[in-house]
């Protein structure tokens, strides 16, 4: 047995617009856009375990996870010599990994808020926050999904880059019981596609102009319509993707890209997007993350 432990949550998110945003320092670094939280997100346990220490992500060691190690530095450090190299991180998740959830965000998330706890750091939701941000974006693993993990709120648009304390929000009003459907074609690269310059301006120029569309009338229909319209200009929706959002249009409903990864998602249930896959569900959430 260990001989403490804590637990932490976070939901997931999907960005469906989004600017990119670069600065030098990694707290001013991130993203403007607009997302969904999703109640499927990740618990994770920390705790002391001088036999078991490490990272384990869906009941499997991992060899490098470069968001949860930077959490750790950060948080463990060489100011609790005590603990390092003692600790065991372990994350589960009900989304899947590299496909546009937010996955690394929840994760790094988690994991701060867990330790926090665990080593009894007395550190503000904000100050946790800061951290998971500082990791996703040292890692280039994300940009902008921490502060929405961190609020929750449903339907978040990002009005100034940051984790919380730095970054500003809005919301998006959207019914507590409302769904998501989605189906997943594969992994997709943030690291890879951030490198690219060329992409990145097609995507900041393409996200500047949904952005301001969207917010002449900030409602859940005129997210969905904006959101795939960003997918198709920024040439992030692959070609299955872009079938299945055609697939959808002839059901008389709107259908988009989770960013970044090849995942088509609509408001509700899409009976079309069975004929691409499995499709799963999550309520919308207005719950940020938080100790369990």
């Amino acid at each position: 047995m260990p001989e403490a432990y804590a637990s932490a949550y976070s939901p997931s998110h999907i960005t469906g617009i989004f600017v990119s945003c670069d600065n030098e320092n990694p707290l001013y670094k991130g993203s403007i856009g607009c997302g969904i939280v999703l109640e499927s997100g990740c618990k994770t346990e920390v705790s002391v375990n001088d036999v078991r220490p490490g990272i384990e992500i869906n009941g499997k060691e991992v060899g490098e996870a470069r968001t949860t190690e930077y959490v750790l530095q950060c948080m463990v450090g060489k100011n609790r010599s005590h603990y390092a190299g003692r600790i065991r991180v372990s994350t589960r998740f009900e989304v899947p990994i590299g496909c546009g959830f937010g996955a690394s965000g929840a994760g790094a998330l988690s994991t701060a808020l867990a330790l926090n706890s665990l080593l009894s750091l007395n550190m503000t939701l904000n100050e946790v926050a800061q951290i998971a941000h500082r990791a996703e974006v040292v890692s280039n693993t994300g940009l902008g999904d921490v502060i929405a993990e961190a609020y929750g709120g449903g339907i978040v648009i990002r009005r100034r880059p940051g984790p919380p304390g730095i970054g500003m929000v809005d919301f998006i009003s959207a019914p507590s019981a409302a769904e998501v459907s989605y189906v997943t074609f594969g992994e997709k690269s943030t690291r890879d596609i951030l490198r690219e310059d060329s992409c990145v301006r097609r995507i900041n120029e393409a996200g500047r102009a949904a952005m301001k569309e969207l917010l002449k009338k900030p409602e859940p229909d005129t997210f969905m319509r904006v959101a795939r319209d960003f997918s198709l200009k920024s040439e992030l929706a692959c070609e299955r993707c872009r079938d299945a959002i055609e697939a959808v249009a002839a059901e008389g409903k709107v259908a988009s890209v989770a960013m970044l990864g090849d995942t088509v998602f609509v408001l509700g249930y899409s009976k079309a997007l069975e004929e691409f896959g499995e499709v799963k569900t999550s309520r919308i959430t207005h719950c940020g993350a938080c100790l369990i």
